[in-house]
């Protein structure tokens, strides 16, 4: 048995398209790494929603929530048929205190969203001075 297959008996869970991993303002019920699939992140705002990232094979995700014990800030939808494993709160906080090199990792991951949120605002903010200057233009 390889160790993927190991992993995957041991945390694994197969999902459908447009199950729902987690949603916004939930607590953390554990990290994610896709084995196989897609799952998009996104951020609603008003009555938009705004992906925030488009992840697949050997992406993790959903451990900001499990470090910080705040509530979840983003939705996480399966996109397509996806093997995930599923990482619960101690096993993640386990991996973190062995010097395993995942807490750099995950800083990497938490930054990259970061930067991804940043150009997110940017756009919002540019589209809403657009709005204003038309509403100058037209009143």
């Amino acid at each position: 048995m390889t160790k993927e297959e190991r992993l995957f008996k041991k945390f694994g869970q197969n999902f459908p398209p447009g199950s729902v991993l987690f949603e916004e303002g939930q607590t953390c019920q554990g990290m994610f790494i896709i084995q196989k699939g897609r799952v998009r992140l996104y951020k609603r705002a008003g009555n938009k929603e705004y992906t925030i990232d488009l992840l697949g094979e050997g992406d993790f995700f959903g451990e900001m929530a499990c470090l910080t014990g705040q509530p979840r800030s983003i939705t996480a939808v399966v996109e397509e048929e996806s093997r995930i494993l599923v990482v619960q709160p101690e096993v993640l906080d386990s991996l973190f205190k062995r010097k395993s090199g995942m807490g750099l990792k995950v800083l990497g991951n938490l930054a990259s969203r970061l930067r991804k949120a940043y150009a997110i605002i940017e756009e919002l903010t540019e589209e809403r001075e657009q709005i204003a200057e038309k509403e100058k233009v037209f009143p």
